[in-house]
């Protein structure tokens, strides 16, 4: 089943001598259950990507249509809810909220729509997270690795559709970075879960059953792996 399909995608940022085509006539689609990784050099154009299918940012011209749904086309507060419910979002930095506890930070997206959470889903993430013991302390309070544990952990608590990463392995040590993408295979092979992954490392990239290679906003190579 297809899960994402970009057609003629463009971003522009500015207008006159400060206009920027970040992307230029984009078409990419991901069948579910895919882990893709997406490479490219600083500015090529990956992260504009990214943002654009978790609907952060819309496209200047073209379709985006992610799990059935058009996102260039719904307003402020569809977009918002969609991207809770269907799209898990992992930054290098992590975004956690400093003042929350762990488990409100990983329950927040469930909260902001006053739904109950998945017990069982919710413990068995913590698990596999290796964090159990952690869900009553605050950001601080951790490692980089454990804080990026916590924002997998609430990028998947809904069971998104689709998991975006962005650089996650930017801001760890090698031995931190080895185990993110580690967890994110596990997630994948066992969740089935669909992810794309954004990375400048090649080595990293490899780990993923299909790379995209983007330069100066165009896909310049597309290769599945395995």
């Amino acid at each position: 089943m297809e899960i994402i399909k970009c057609s003629g995608v463009q971003k522009v940022f500015g207008e006159g001598e400060s206009r920027v085509e970040a992307l230029s006539g984009i078409d990419f689609s991901m069948q579910a259950g895919e882990f893709a990784a997406v490479v490219g050099a600083s500015g090529s154009g990956k992260s504009t990507l990214l943002h654009i299918l978790g609907s952060v940012e819309k496209p200047t011209k073209g379709t985006v249509i992610v799990d059935g749904s058009d996102i260039g086309g719904l307003n402020a507060t569809d977009v918002a809810i969609f991207r809770r419910r269907k799209v898990g979002l992992i930054y290098q930095f992590y975004n956690l909220i400093p003042t929350l506890t762990v488990e409100k930070n990983i329950l927040m997206p469930m909260l902001l729509d006053k739904r109950k959470p998945d017990r069982d889903h919710y413990e068995n993430l913590l698990r596999t997270l290796g964090i159990q013991d952690k869900r009553n302390m605050l950001p601080h309070q951790l490692s980089g690795g454990q804080q990026q544990r916590v924002a997998i952990a609430r990028a998947l608590i809904y069971r998104p559709a689709i998991l975006l990463a962005d650089e996650p392995t930017g801001n760890l040590d090698r031995k931190n970075s080895r185990e993110m993408i580690d967890l994110l295979k596990l997630f994948h092979g066992n969740l089935k879960q669909t992810i794309l992954l954004i990375t400048h490392d090649e080595r990293i990239a490899l780990e993923a059953d299909r790379i995209v290679a983007i330069e100066d906003g165009k896909i310049i190579s597309d290769q599945k792996r395995r």
